[in-house]
């Protein structure tokens, strides 16, 4: 799998309610995103790329690149990665999700059909866009919503033949966003 697919972590994002960068807050003594790019490794090696205009990521040693339009949220970040990726397929993946597993990874790119266009994960009834594989050519889908100022994820994705996966019960709380000082307390308890 490694070298057809590249891996693509969103970690632009303001962090608002968390009041501080999540990728860069620490989980058993690594930060977020060490824990995600562990888990993407035996899947696509070093094929990882950060997207991020904050230079504290640079130490993990992976390709780090700057958004091309800024403030267009999670629409803008896959677009970027899109028109920076080289392969077909593409794992995009938000920082705020530390506790994904090589598993689970490695069984959505199991289950990804190669005749949609992405495929994106769902727990209970709530869909997670920002755990899938999306095909490159996506980009156009992308660009097209952000030149009408269509910013919202979901309606990207309705836009395009999409397969969602339900993930196994074993798996749920990998899927997790860990957006606010509550839910990070509460994933360190």
């Amino acid at each position: 799998m490694e070298n057809k697919i590249t891996a693509y972590i969103l970690a632009g994002g303001k962090s608002q309610r968390m009041g501080r960068d999540k990728g860069l807050l620490p989980l058993n003594d690594k930060p977020f995103i060490s824990h995600i790019c562990n888990a993407l490794e035996p899947i696509v090696g070093t094929n990882i790329v950060i997207v991020s205009a904050n230079a504290d990521y640079d130490f993990l040693g992976y390709t780090r690149i700057e958004d091309i339009i800024t403030e267009k949220g999670p629409v803008g970040g896959i677009y970027t990665a899109l028109k920076h990726s080289k392969t077909k397929f593409n794992f995009i993946l938000s920082v705020d999700a530390p506790l994904v597993s090589s598993d689970l990874l490695q069984w959505i790119a199991n289950k990804h059909e190669d005749s949609y266009m992405m495929t994106q994960v769902q727990v209970g009834d709530k869909a997670s866009p920002l755990i899938g594989i999306y095909d490159r050519s996506c980009k156009t889908v992308f660009g097209e919503h952000m030149a009408a100022k269509q910013l919202k994820l979901r309606e990207v994705i309705e836009d395009m033949s999409h397969q969602t996966l339900v993930v196994p019960t074993k798996w749920n709380k990998q899927v997790q966003n860990i957006n606010t000082p509550e839910e990070y307390e509460k994933l360190q308890s």
